[in-house]
């Protein structure tokens, strides 16, 4: 019987237990086609990939469909997605999942980089660790595979500055320069009340009651998108009620719908929230002493790596400055997961350290 297809060719993908040849037939009439299923198949098997059979990356994708996006917000989506493109699939996604070993996983984690090509920070890494550790562990329960083989796998990432709390110095002159920019209440509440920056935005006269703030929602600002989304906070735990001092209650907008907002009342967007930093920021940058050259700042004297995180990452390392125990801090900050409060309150500075010198 005469071969119906214009093209055809055959290749070995593997052998068999007693050495026979495994044999992949590729057919088509297209002759571009057909070269591009020549080509994919000769690079899976080059890759270590076994044609046929499920790969990491159509499951991985999969996974994500079905347990993470209905689940999360944009910027959440868009965090998964990064990582299922630009480190998961690339690396090990051609791989039949049955057959994935634990040192393909670790040289992963290993070798992971930024879009730029520089090393993961320590919670980019561990994100990664989480994801691909969720990936194979519901391959397991799926029946997909025996069993994971995300065991024991080291997470490799580089301390990040922005997990930091600001210095004394430089949390004095946050305050000192707080004093006089139009900025300043908006940092102080990052500050003195532990908030995320999102949840600065929708935040206003009503969510104060008592000397107490209610912090409620939050707000993401989508893809290619300049305005606010609101949210429920990032946990469920991210709900509570944390005092805010009174000195900077009278420094807030108790009359508009939103204590921050732009001319026409509305919600912070992400141009304008951003401008508010940098410009306080540079504040901080000049009252450090950066030296200046027609109005530009030729040498920084205020680590300009310094971003809001910093904020609220000092207001939990001055709770536990202050003796708050760990359980409380873990509600004001509203964290899921007491470990992450317990990451910053594990966290000795060299001042701290000085303190206790006599």
């Amino acid at each position: 019987m005469a071969n119906k297809y214009k093209y055809s060719r055959t290749i070995v993908i593997g052998h068999k237990d007693d050495g026979t040849p495994i044999r992949k037939y590729i057919q088509d009439n297209n002759k571009a086609r057909f070269e591009a299923k020549v080509r994919a198949v000769q690079m899976l098997v080059a890759r270590g990939g076994t044609p046929g059979k499920v790969t990491v990356e159509q499951w991985a994708w999969q996974w994500y469909h079905t347990y993470k996006e209905p689940h999360v917000g944009e910027s959440q989506r868009n965090n998964y997605e990064e990582h299922l493109r630009l480190r998961i699939c690339p690396a090990i996604g051609f791989l039949a999942l049955d057959s994935v070993k634990p040192f393909q996983l670790q040289e992963m984690m290993n070798n992971a980089r930024t879009s730029k090509g520089k090393p993961l920070g320590a919670s980019t890494a561990a994100k990664l660790h989480y994801i691909t550790h969720a990936i194979f562990e519901q391959a397991e329960i799926n029946g997909l595979i025996a069993s994971s083989p995300f065991r024991r796998i080291e997470t490799v990432g580089e301390d990040e500055q922005s997990r930091r709390a600001l210095t004394r110095a430089e949390e004095q002159i946050v305050r000192e320069v707080a004093k006089r920019h139009y900025a300043g209440p908006w940092v102080l509440l990052m500050l003195d009340c532990g908030l995320r920056r999102g949840e600065t935005v929708p935040i206003g006269a009503r969510d104060v009651k008592d000397g107490l703030l209610c912090i409620s929602q939050s707000v993401e600002y989508k893809t290619k998108s300049n305005q606010p989304t609101l949210k429920s906070t990032k946990t469920a735990a991210g709900a509570r009620y944390v005092p805010i001092p009174a000195e900077l209650q009278k420094q807030l907008d108790m009359k508009s719908r939103y204590f921050f907002h732009v001319e026409n009342g509305r919600m912070l967007s992400m141009t304008k929230m951003r401008r508010m930093w940098h410009s306080f920021q540079r504040a901080c940058d000049i009252a450090a002493g950066a030296e200046l050259y027609r109005n530009a700042v030729v040498k920084h004297a205020f680590d300009p790596a310094i971003t809001p995180h910093y904020l609220r990452h000092t207001y939990c390392t001055n709770l536990r400055r202050q003796g708050v125990d760990l359980k409380t801090a873990q509600y004001l900050m509203g964290h899921a997961d007491i470990s992450t409060t317990a990451n910053i309150y594990s966290h000795v500075t060299e001042e701290d350290v000085r303190e206790l010198q006599v």
